[in-house]
């Protein structure tokens, strides 16, 4: 069983980290651990520093502003217990434009995992539909 306060620290970490979208890959990139994997679209991506956790970023930013995307919405979020330290999230995510209309929709699930208090992305999996 998760604690409250755990279950309220991982909810408000994945709120900042959807308006960090607001702000650019560098904004992003500080949500995930040094290094990190993420899984997308078919390709596994080992990220050995920030630097290229960034660069990924950049790349996907501009894939959805170039779609219309202005925000993201959370639609739904599952929250698993993995021990005192690590949780896996597993969000639907709204994609949507100016004017609040949903693009496209698209999961994800995160290994979470807390060092010194502090929660990082270690794994990121897109749900390839």
């Amino acid at each position: 069983m998760m604690e409250e306060r755990t279950q309220a620290a991982i909810e408000g970490f994945f709120s900042r980290y959807r308006d960090a979208f607001k702000h650019g890959a560098q904004a992003i990139a500080a949500f995930y651990s040094e290094p990190c994997v993420t899984a997308r679209a078919g390709k596994v991506r080992v990220n050995a520093t920030l630097a290229e956790t960034r660069a990924l970023f950049e790349t996907v930013d501009q894939q959805y502003r170039s779609r219309g995307m202005t925000h993201g919405e959370i639609e739904r979020m599952e929250i698993r217990s993995m021990g005192v330290n690590a949780v896996m999230a597993t969000i639907r995510w709204k994609y949507k434009d100016a004017s609040g209309r949903t693009l496209w929709e698209t999961t994800f699930s995160y290994n979470v995992y807390r060092r010194n208090d502090d929660w990082k992305i270690l794994v990121q999996t897109m749900h390839d539909e």
